[in-house]
């Protein structure tokens, strides 16, 4: 080939690079770099391979690119590929080379920041993330970045810190706005936090994560200006998530104002869109509920000793979830020698390793189990009495036995209907929770938690304190002292004051916990009864009895 033909040729594929032709790039680079390995093609093909999100071919040729051409943003590239490989140690490695090369390189401290808590390292994710700040103070995705990193170690008062930082950048960003509307209500600052939901949608009417923390806390009627703006919403174009946000919020709205057929077509349309994204299966989770009682009733009656002490007595709050676990944390974190730490997902994280249907070295997991949920969970309170209430850890009963010979395990449990009921109506974010999407699916899931509590009963029944939620709401000072006494503590007065207690809480009952006990809510069900017939029926095949 000739000089003129290449370099016509070559000029062709790169208009066809600036016009965002990325395949036709793909199909003309790859031919014509075997007669010429010209830099600006090799650029080219590796770009639109990175674009089209082929980070396979994009590794091998932009390695090519670093070699000829190793400056800091190439580095940052490679990196950036490496990350989307989920080679973070690679990664890791090419940003540094980036930042050796350009040391105010604000991007690749905050790629470094997401890599680094990819494997696990928080507070070196903290220090880069701040470095990507200080190198350039316009970076709003690094604020975000580290806000993410202060709610899930729930450090709240840096989190308020650093939305208060973006919002002196700019005053009107709706996501700060509203993601400190939402920190106000983990703190029980509930009208703080409907004001900021109030700014954001008189800013941006769109925006339907306002919507939905704005009605989470508002119960609302006809003349409701913002139940009117979300009605008159156009949904064709809102995003996945949004639109699952949308049909939530409207049906709650329904329900507040007793428009229950609206209501519910409105949860089961939300209901849908998450199942046609939903790797949920019944039949996987009754595998796992067997394999779990096949597991254990080989390891009850096997000895495993534990030479090292803990600083505190874990407290396991668990039950199938809206059985009142929050409301029973709330009460007991009141008393001066507990720290609630809410729904901790680190027990199910480490028995995650663990491959249940195939069991090795059970007594070493169950060593590695209690040294890491220990050193993770130390740190979080002096307390010597630390509440970990995860519902679905009554899973792991069988576990935390085993690991935590000196826990208090508090199962508590409710209504069925009631317990169905409002599983069925809570849009949970955690993929985990995608039994609740059909009125089939939640029921059967009942009935196999039903039989596990059974099974954990049958072998363990001295280990477990097991409270009735409508004796507890009926009989609140009574039930609580016996309660307290069978953790090991003695009465204090706080515990009548439970809503009081401002500690975070960050889960679906986070409004209900801050008030007075309601009682009768187990009976709330009954006003759709005539709609939720398949979950009485599937209960009571199983001889479950509402």
């Amino acid at each position: 080939m000739n000089t003129s033909d290449f370099l016509e040729k070559k000029k062709n594929i790169l208009d066809n690079f600036n016009k965002g032709k990325f395949e036709k790039v793909i199909k003309f680079a790859k031919k014509l770099l075997k007669k010429n390995n010209d830099f600006q093609l090799l650029y080219a093909l590796s770009v639109s391979y990175l674009t089209l999100n082929k980070y396979v071919e994009a590794e091998n040729f932009f390695k090519k690119i670093v070699i000829l051409k190793p400056n800091a943003e190439n580095n940052y590239i490679y990196g950036n590929i490496q990350k989307k490989l989920k080679n973070y140690n690679e990664a890791s490695q090419y940003f540094l080379k980036a930042l050796k090369l350009k040391p105010d390189y604000s991007e690749a401290y905050n790629n470094l920041g997401n890599t680094k808590l990819k494997l696990g390292f928080t507070d070196e994710a903290v220090e880069n993330y701040k470095n990507a700040i200080s190198s350039n103070k316009d970076n709003l995705q690094a604020y975000f970045n580290l806000a993410h990193l202060y709610n899930e170690i729930k450090d709240y008062d840096n989190l308020k810190k650093i939305l208060q930082d973006v919002l002196k950048l700019d005053e009107n960003n709706t996501t700060a706005l509203n993601d400190l509307g939402y920190l106000n209500l983990i703190l029980g600052n509930f009208e703080q936090g409907r004001k900021l939901f109030e700014k954001v949608l008189n800013i941006d009417g769109k925006h339907i994560r306002a919507f939905k923390n704005y009605f989470l806390i508002t119960k609302v009627n006809n003349e409701n200006q913002y139940f009117k703006m979300l009605e008159k919403l156009d949904l064709s174009e809102a995003s996945y998530e949004d639109k699952i946000f949308a049909y939530t919020s409207l049906s709650k709205c329904n329900f507040d104002l007793n428009n229950s057929d609206k209501a519910l077509k409105y949860l089961e349309d939300s209901n849908n869109l998450k199942k046609s994204n939903s790797n949920f299966s019944i039949g996987k989770e009754k595998k796992l509920f067997e394999n779990i009682q096949k597991l254990f009733l080989q390891k009850f009656n096997e000895s495993i000793a534990h030479e090292s002490k803990l600083k505190f007595t874990p407290v396991f709050i668990l039950g199938m979830p809206r059985s009142g676990t929050t409301l029973l944390e709330q009460v007991v974190s009141s008393h001066s020698k507990v720290h609630g730490a809410g729904e901790l997902n680190y027990l199910p994280k480490i028995i995650d390793e663990f491959k249940i249907d195939k069991p090795n070295n059970f007594k070493n997991f169950i060593k590695k189990l209690r040294f890491e949920y220990h050193s993770m969970v130390s740190s979080l309170s002096n307390k010597p009495f630390i509440i970990d209430k995860l519902p679905m850890n009554f899973r792991w009963i069988g576990f935390i036995d085993k690991a935590f010979p000196e826990a208090k395990i508090i199962h508590i449990h409710r209504n069925p209907m009631a317990i169905c009921w409002s599983n069925y109506k809570i849009n949970f974010p955690d993929p985990g929770m995608d039994f609740s999407l059909s009125q089939k699916n939640t029921s059967e899931y009942y009935v196999l938690y039903n039989n596990l509590m059974k099974f954990w009963f049958n072998n363990l029944k001295n280990k477990i304190i097991n409270l009735n939620y409508e004796h507890f709401v009926n009989n609140f000072e009574n039930e609580t002292n016996i309660l307290i006494k069978k953790i090991g503590l003695n009465w204090e007065e706080n515990l009548k004051n439970y809503d009081k207690n401002n500690r975070p809480v960050q889960t679906a009952s986070l409004l209900q916990v801050r008030g007075k006990i309601k009682k009768n809510t187990s009976d709330e069900w009954k006003k759709y009864k005539d709609k939720l017939k398949i979950m009485q029926e599937t209960l009571k095949s199983a001889n479950i009895e509402f």
